[in-house]
């Protein structure tokens, strides 16, 4: 807020303030306490200088509607929004995570992994589809919009959020163009980010959002942007430059050309170029995510966790019910065999014995085995025996049953 405000203060006796997390064009962002019943909340509050301004105010008051509206485990949460002493405010749950920003500056130097690129973007794809269904375009798209919250413990998962609907536009209200909410030098969009109809400031659709998608599916994965520089040049360059290869922009990491190419479409110039909605992007990056089976460099376990979860799931019961079938056959072979030699070994071979070799103790050398240890013997060695021809078997079962599951 401002330096009338400090932290510890109570906000319309509604909101005790307890941490500054973030501090935007329109207002700040607080960690605060709800007095009604102690929910911790981000609470947004409008900058004074902005309480009057009409347009400033109907965009504020535009992404608390649009975002109380959204129903979605992938989307945040609104706690509500109003006005107190004269500052508009929005309060949403608080989310104790990481920006996805902070995730890709940590991993600047060699990008994401594709499974890691995955997990985060497929969440924020499918907001966008629940979005982009009631009609409502994001048009700024960017990683500090994303929310990575992980995993508290063992019977929990990580999660991720999609916020700041605040220059959201409902695609029903495209006909209406009295009212533009960006004046005042308001930037419609993130330039970095930004799509070029965005950039001529053409009407933006969902295929605008794929676009941003595409830019951040570049940055994850490469360690940087496709374009780089000033505002301006870097709103040229969406419009007119093609962008560097993603394998040549990061030269050290593994990203299989499939993935490449889905990224490179999601760039695309051309509206109609693209893919036509946030599902499409996100059914065709798994695809290719999938396609890094067929890399020699991709470990066996990556190839389990990007396979096709029918092939994956089928090949994997067939191979287990063969290693079972064979190692019990070989087990109980060796069962057989083991009995029928002790049907014919003499059980008291050496029982009496001691007394007519005299009061002298038997040489440990000549000493005849006992019946006890010459059973264990006969036991260890047919263990050993099964144990052994069980590995050859498994190994015999294993090559057909991964050719079928492949």
């Amino acid at each position: 807020m401002d330096q009338a405000s400090p932290l510890g203060s109570i906000l319309g006796n509604r909101y005790r303030l307890l941490e500054a997390v973030g501090d935007g064009g329109m207002g700040r962002v607080f960690r605060a306490e709800r007095l009604a019943n102690g929910q911790t909340v981000a609470l947004k509050v409008l900058h004074r200088e902005f309480s009057g301004v009409d347009q400033v105010a109907q965009r504020f008051e535009r992404e608390a509607k649009v975002t109380a509206d959204l129903s979605h485990p992938n989307i945040v949460k609104v706690v509500e929004f109003g006005d107190l002493n004269g500052r508009l405010f929005l309060a949403t749950e608080f989310l104790d995570g990481k920006s996805l920003a902070a995730l890709i500056e940590g991993a600047r130097t060699s990008g994401m992994s594709v499974g890691r690129t995955t997990a985060i973007m497929r969440p924020v794809l499918d907001a966008l589809e629940y979005a982009h269904g009631r009609g409502i375009i994001h048009r700024d798209l960017k990683p500090e919009n994303i929310i990575v919250v992980p995993a508290r413990g063992p019977f929990t998962r990580e999660r991720v959020k999609l916020l700041d609907f605040g220059i959201a536009k409902l695609a029903e209200d495209a006909q209406s163009k009295g009212q533009k909410l960006t004046q005042l030098g308001l930037v419609l969009g993130t330039p970095s980010y930004m799509s070029p109809e965005q950039a001529v400031g053409q009407e933006a659709d969902v295929r605008s959002d794929v676009y941003s998608c595409g830019v951040i599916l570049y940055e994850m994965l490469t360690g940087r942007k496709p374009f780089e520089g000033e505002n301006l040049q870097v709103m040229a360059m969406h419009l007119n430059s093609v962008p560097t290869s993603l394998q040549a922009a990061a030269p050290d990491a593994e990203i299989p050309a499939a993935v490449e190419g889905v990224v490179l479409r999601a760039l695309a110039k051309r509206p109609d170029e693209r893919y036509q909605s946030a599902r499409e992007l996100r059914d065709a990056f798994d695809r290719a995510a999938r396609s890094r089976a067929a890399n020699p460099y991709i470990s066996g376990l990556e190839k389990t966790v990007f396979a096709s979860p029918q092939r994956s799931l089928a090949g994997s019961r067939w191979l287990g019910f063969a290693i079972i079938a064979a190692v019990l056959t070989v087990l109980v072979g060796d069962h057989t065999r083991s009995s029928a030699r002790s049907s014919h070994t003499p059980g008291r071979v050496a029982v009496g014995n001691d007394s007519a070799r005299g009061s002298q103790p038997p040489s440990r050398t000549d000493e005849p085995a006992q019946p006890g240890e010459r059973v264990r013997r006969t036991s260890r060695a047919s263990a050993g025996e099964s144990t052994e021809r069980a590995k050859h078997a498994a190994k015999q079962v294993r090559a057909p049953a991964r050719k079928q599951a492949q």
